[in-house]
């Protein structure tokens, strides 16, 4: 699970008074991952059944399509539907109930998509969110960091600022690019506002995300040399 996720799933098991136990694990050491193919995350399970996928949060490979149950994930009403709809799952649980999870085989499917991103620089002509233009093919002799992030993500602030004291220290060597991922516009440009970042900031529409592979989670992050 991803932390903001993570907290839902927890206050949704102390309404269960001690009767609901919550374990995260990683999904690369999770029985439960291999039994279904899980290779995003994050994914929530009531016991062996897969409630929520990473496509239900907004994560989707670059072949899929279609709106998630609770995209955008930041809108608050998003993140109460989740709550109201886990609750149901272990409610009906808890009363013998059999519940009728994800299939299997879609969230095999999802898992196919490519994880690692590109092998070098991919030769995009983007524009940021001042509205100039960025042409990747025309970095030069530098190293290029691309680092996927979202407005709601907490762990994203504190790399999104160590990026920009490395933009400022190294920036005759090295550029940084920052692709916003399943976040709102307004909310992007507020944090830039905020921010101030000495790179460049990208929104990330599916055209944009597409080379970098499935974003299984955020922050994410690509280095590349100068040679690309």
């Amino acid at each position: 699970m991803s932390d903001p996720a993570s907290l839902l799933v927890k206050d949704v098991a102390s309404e269960f008074g001690g009767r609901v136990n919550v374990v995260t694990e990683e999904y690369g050491n999770s029985e439960m991952a291999r039994r279904f193919g899980v290779r995003r995350y994050p994914v929530v399970f009531v016991d062996d059944v897969l409630v929520a996928r990473p496509k239900d949060f907004g994560f989707r490979g670059p072949d899929e399509t279609g709106d998630g149950l609770y995209v955008p994930w930041n809108d608050a009403a998003n993140q109460q539907r989740f709550k109201a709809d886990l609750t149901r799952f272990v409610a009906r649980r808890l009363a013998g109930e059999t519940v009728q999870g994800v299939d299997p085989e879609s969230v095999r499917a999802e898992g196919a998509a490519p994880e690692d991103g590109p092998a070098t620089l991919p030769p995009l002509t983007l524009t940021d969110v001042r509205g100039q233009p960025i042409d990747l093919r025309t970095m030069g002799e530098r190293a290029v960091i691309v680092e996927l992030w979202a407005t709601w993500c907490p762990p994203c602030r504190s790399t999104l600022a160590w990026l920009d004291t490395l933009q400022r220290e190294r920036g005759d060597r090295l550029t940084v690019l920052a692709i916003a991922v399943d976040s709102k516009a307004e909310d992007v440009s507020k944090m830039v506002d905020e921010l101030q970042p000495s790179y460049r900031v990208v929104m990330g529409t599916p055209e944009v995300l597409a080379p970098f592979g499935a974003v299984a989670a955020v922050p994410k992050l690509f280095v590349f040399d100068p040679s690309g």
